[in-house]
């Protein structure tokens, strides 16, 4: 079956023409690459800094696969900043240098959004110690079939960070 493609060139020049094959007038078209990222209602390109208190109990960001996978995609991440884990802030399966959350498919339904959570279990340590930073950043996801993500937005490091900042209570 025969296509048949409107190009508008740079120039302004509106030109149609028939062909089985882009490729054969120049153009490649190419695939996004499939990515996890920190999810930021709103917004497509920063997560903004969450400021909570050690009394407020607990934080939590989302991870998101928006361009679909076949199986569960498991995601890495690391932990630094001035927080010190399991004095300051906690995260179940965590350790001091990081962890993993895990994307479920949802039924095995392709066209739903994958998302997962990272939940800070926020600790009162009764120290008068000031402000303390954690930050999160995830550093590589796979599927369960082996299939490698890009992580952060479109592959980039859009929305592959996120901050939470701890105040110190009375």
């Amino acid at each position: 079956m025969k296509k048949i493609y409107t190009i508008i060139l740079s120039l302004g020049v509106l030109m149609s023409c028939e062909d089985y094959d882009l490729e054969d007038q120049g153009f490649v078209l190419q695939d996004l690459p499939g990515y996890v990222a920190f999810n930021a209602p709103g917004t497509s390109v920063n997560l903004s800094d969450v400021s909570v208190s050690e009394d407020d109990g607990s934080a939590s960001f989302e991870v998101e696969n928006p361009t679909g996978s076949l199986s569960d995609i498991t995601v890495s991440y690391t932990l630094s900043g001035t927080a010190v884990f399991g004095v300051d802030y906690s995260i179940d399966g965590a350790s001091a240098s990081g962890g993993q959350v895990l994307l479920p498919i949802n039924d095995g339904d392709v066209n739903t959004l994958i998302h997962g959570d990272i939940d800070i279990t926020l600790l009162t340590d009764n120290v008068a110690d000031g402000e303390k930073t954690l930050t999160i950043t995830l550093t590589n996801a796979v599927n369960e079939s082996g299939e490698t993500f890009a992580v952060g937005r479109g592959g980039l490091d859009i929305l592959r960070n996120a901050t939470v900042i701890i105040s110190d209570i009375d």
